[in-house]
């Protein structure tokens, strides 16, 4: 019997498994907190190829800064000697329509524009369309096309930009100089 004890004591505990996270669907806004502990709203999507995912997202912090990002599972960019991160041109394709192209800041596998007139064009025109293209090209240089399923309504959109007190397409009047 004390063997019996001894060994059960001696055996670990089966593990829990740990919980699956729910499904999230695509272009659903939802909270997030940031590693740093800031918050965010976010919605997103990836694409049908799997390949990326293309994210409309609201900072909220002390200068709340609204963003179109996206996110590749290649690297898109390599950073030059001395640690920074060259701009580089990427468009959208909404529907048939012509790509709308910006220079966007990129960080590796991240390309994010967070340029007030901008965020405003590409929100404005995402939160209509059922087809997003996204052309850049690769760090290696080669082309880069994902293709995404744009959002049935504006709604998620809209939570994501109202949270940061952007209103769709409207250019949000720049934020106040600070006294030095």
């Amino acid at each position: 019997m004390l063997l019996l004890l001894l060994l059960q004591a001696a055996t670990p505990a089966a593990a829990t498994a740990p919980a699956t996270p729910a499904p999230v669907t695509p272009w659903e806004a939802h909270d997030r907190t940031n590693s740093d502990g800031s918050a965010s709203v976010v919605a997103a999507v990836t694409a049908r190829d799997g390949s990326s995912r293309l994210t409309v997202k609201c900072d909220k912090s002390a200068e709340s800064v609204v963003s179109v990002q996206f996110v590749s599972k290649q690297q898109l960019q390599d950073p030059a000697a001395d640690g920074s991160y060259a701009g580089k041109s990427v468009g959208l394709r909404f529907d048939t329509g012509p790509a709308i192209s910006y220079d966007w800041q990129l960080r590796g596998r991240v390309a994010y524009n967070a340029e007030p007139s901008a965020v405003t064009a590409l929100t404005s025109f995402l939160s209509k369309a059922k087809t997003v293209q996204v052309e850049t090209t690769t760090a290696s240089n080669f082309a880069f096309i994902a293709t995404f399923d744009g959002p049935k309504t504006d709604a998620s959109i809209r939570q994501v930009l109202s949270a940061c007190g952007y209103t769709l397409g409207e250019v949000p009047p720049p934020p106040p100089v600070r006294k030095k």
